[in-house]
């Protein structure tokens, strides 16, 4: 699942807005933060603030309950955000591994720039001998792309692996014959290994390639299982009498 969450202002405010607690099971979240600032908050005792360019990797694998909510001094001055939330599936064999949390600061994520202000910043996997500082269950390249009109790139991916490119904002250019406006999303082939990229005007791109886990998917809610026993079991755990789980 991707959802991306455009442009919007939010005027000032003493109570900050967001998702109140609610559980997840079977996956991870990847939350990029273009504009805004975010907390997190999670059962496990985590906590991240995030400012722009930051992004967050949850795991919540054998489950998780947490909260996203604007951040306080954020709400008391209002501003913008925008972000995108990428869910990653985990294999079998790591759905009911431990849960946990990563915080990638924006300093520590690796870029690649162009001399016109266009840039590649690595947030997982591996370009050009950059390595992204996310921890994964299965090979993965996710990169935040920002292109000037007229920049053309070439992605060298591996063969086999599933790949899409989330066009975010702008107009673009693939493989020389297929052009694609701004919140549209292209899927490609698992043959080949290069994608050759042209920004027609400048253009903001989510990128994500990966190793394809080729097992069976049930999803319902915040659960994503192999089995749809496994999300009847996620259901009757999370509703079993905990009372309110602090989220410190």
């Amino acid at each position: 699942m991707l959802d991306y969450a455009a442009p919007v202002y939010f005027p000032p405010t003493d109570k900050p807005r967001g998702v109140d607690q609610h559980p997840h099971r079977g996956f991870e979240t990847v939350t990029i933060v273009y504009q805004g600032a975010p907390e997190h908050r999670d059962s496990t005792g985590a906590y991240g603030k995030l400012r722009e360019g930051d992004v967050q990797w949850m795991t919540a694998a054998s489950g998780i309950v947490h909260e996203e909510k604007h951040e306080a001094g954020f709400s008391k001055r209002g501003g913008t955000i925008e972000m995108a939330q990428l869910w990653v599936n985990l294999p079998k064999a790591h759905k009911m591994t431990k849960p946990g949390y990563q915080t990638l600061l924006r300093e520590d994520i690796p870029v690649k720039s162009w001399n016109d202000g266009s840039y590649l910043r690595v947030i997982a996997g591996e370009f050009e001998g950059l390595y992204g500082p996310a921890r994964t269950f299965t090979p993965i390249n996710v990169y935040d792309v920002q292109l000037k009109a007229g920049r053309n790139i070439t992605l060298q991916l591996p063969e086999g692996y599933n790949t899409g490119v989330v066009v975010l904002k702008g107009e673009v250019e693939f493989n020389e014959t297929h052009l694609s406006k701004q919140v549209e999303i292209v899927s490609f082939g698992n043959e080949g290994e290069e994608i050759n990229i042209t920004a027609v005007s400048d253009v903001s791109l989510l990128v994500l390639n990966g190793e394809p886990i080729n097992e069976p998917v049930f999803a319902y809610g915040p659960f994503l299982m192999n089995t749809q026993e496994e999300i009847t079991q996620a259901i009757q755990d999370y509703n079993e009498p905990h009372g309110t789980i602090e989220l410190t």
